[in-house]
Parts: structure tokens; sequence; C-alpha cells
């Protein structure tokens, strides 16, 4: 079940008012009482500096993913990927702790490159679906096997300003993600639509067509209705495929 509005009210009286167009956004999409796992994935190479420093951009973005996330899981918390020459998980946001939430995340983390693919690879390892190459410490969080079909599907939000540089990993790792429960929201920001990523929304020989691109130019100039009907585009025609080919329940 959802987050009730009464309880964010209580605990982030600033984001009910978000929550109640979320829920207005899912209601005209037949979407109401869905449940998903909420995933942000976060360009963090140099030329994202500016969104994370000066106009807290991605802090603004995150709290609009938490709040769609009190929609689709009783746990109302989103799960955090900053990717750059290296791609990790982060940390969670929940509502009781989203205030500053981006910079506490990123703190000490140095700016790098853009790889997608490496992102995409964590995503599916942390939930479960990739076998990561990663060295982890012998406390960190090991993938584990997830039996098909799920519950609940992966909602991945993932924005960039820039085209990858490992093109072919990227392409490799979306290919493999098409066989699992894992739907990916590109958003771009920046003046210019980015072909890569057109590639990759249209690109053929995967499982099912798991991925949607929209270049959205600036998120603080985005309304809020504008986004959440941007974040849904192809969603529900993805599910339904998903669910036709026993990756969600």
């Amino acid at each position: 079940m959802p987050l009730s509005l009464d309880k964010i009210q209580q605990a982030a009286p600033e984001l009910a008012p978000l929550a109640q167009k979320a829920i207005t956004s899912l209601a005209d999409i037949g979407l109401t009482g869905h449940k998903a796992k909420v995933a942000l994935v976060l360009d963090y190479s140099g030329s994202m500096k500016n969104e994370y420093d000066r106009t807290k951009s991605m802090q603004k973005l995150a709290e609009k993913a938490l709040v769609l996330a009190t929609q689709f899981d009783d746990d109302g918390a989103i799960d955090v990927f900053l990717f750059d020459t290296t791609a990790d998980h982060v940390g969670e946001i929940t509502i009781d702790n989203y205030r500053g939430a981006i910079d506490r995340l990123r703190a000490g983390r140095h700016m790098g490159r853009t790889f997608y693919g490496k992102a995409v690879e964590e995503v599916r390892a942390y939930y479960g679906f990739a076998e990561s190459q990663k060295k982890r410490g012998f406390f960190s969080r090991k993938p584990r096997a997830t039996a098909l079909p799920v519950a609940e599907p992966i909602f991945v939000i993932f924005l960039t300003d820039g085209a990858p540089n490992d093109e072919a990993q990227a392409k490799l790792q979306l290919s493999l993600a098409s066989k699992q429960p894992i739907f990916f929201k590109f958003l771009s920001i920046g003046r210019e639509e980015i072909p890569f990523l057109e590639k990759l929304d249209k690109m053929e020989g995967r499982f099912i067509d798991n991925a949607n691109y929209q270049a959205v130019g600036s998120v603080d100039r985005l309304t809020d209705d504008k986004l959440f009907g941007i974040l849904f585009e192809e969603y529900t025609d993805w599910l339904a495929l998903a669910r036709e080919n026993g990756l969600v329940r």
C-alpha cells in the first residue's frame, strides 16, 4: 500500500502537495495501488557540477522521485546510484532523511567520466540480476538471486547530461536488462537531445523494449505535472510486456 497523505504530511509536510500530484498522475494512467521499487541513477561526471553545487537540481529531482516511491511502495524509499568513471549504490533516501540527502550521499566522491554501462550493470547487480565484477568489502551487500516473475518491478530514473564513454557496454547492459523486471526512464538535461540515448530507446534485439528517453532541458523548469507525465510515458506499455513475458506478476 502507498504511504497515506496524512503520513507524508506528518513526516514531510513540504512534500504533501507534490504527493497529491503524483497520486493524480497515477490515477490518470490506471496505476493507483501499483507496487514498484524506485531507483534514482545520477550522472556524477564533471560537467554535472553546477547541477549539484549551485542549482541543487539533483536534490530537487530526488525529492520528486521520493514522492513517486511513497505511492509505489509502503517503505517510501528510493535507492540512489551515482555513476561517473565507476558506479555505486550510495544509499537510500526516505521521507525521514531526504533533506540534504544528495549532498550527504555524494560526500567525498570525486567527479569522473561518463560510463552508462557500469551504471546499468550496478543497478542489475544490486537488485540481484547480474554478477557484479566490482570488488566489495567483506561486510558489503552481496547481490542476491532474484526469482522471476517478481511482484515489484524496478522503476529506474536515469539522468545524464551527455553521451557515455562506453557506448558498446551501455548497449550490452541494457540488452541484458531487457530480460529482467527493470524499466529505465532515461532523462537528459542540457540544450540539446543526446543522439545515443535516442539509439538506446529504439535499440533492436532486446527481449522486450525496456527503456524510454526524454530530453527535459532543465529539471528546474519542468512543472511537477509535466515531469510526472514524462516519467510515466511508456511505463504501462512496458509493464504489460513484462507481465506477458513472465518478468512481473
